[in-house]
């Protein structure tokens, strides 16, 4: 049984000469490899965090994924996120 999720991700943009329009990519290959589904890619901008935390960025890029895949897909996906150096933060929420 496939569930529906939205994931946003948060990836830091400095130090890298990758745009948004490259990291979806490398971003949908993880997604894949966690046996899950995109449907649909939204970028939401570049936002400041509410609460930065000392010695890291003070914002960063969010990109909305929405997904499918079985229930033990997003702590699979969570788990191959943390080794990404870009990625700051994940949120996984289902439909």
């Amino acid at each position: 049984m496939k569930n529906n999720y939205l994931a946003t991700i948060v990836f830091d943009p400095k130090g890298s000469s990758g745009s948004t329009d490259e990291v979806i990519p490398k971003l949908s290959k993880i997604i894949v490899s966690a046996d899950g589904e995109v449907q649909k890619v939204e970028s939401q901008g570049t936002h400041d965090f509410a609460y930065p935390q000392k010695g890291k960025a003070s914002g960063g890029v969010y990109l909305q994924f929405e997904l499918s895949g079985d229930p033990e897909m997003p702590s699979r996906l969570k788990a191959k996120l943390r080794l990404e150096k870009k990625v700051d933060r994940v949120l996984i929420e289902r439909k």
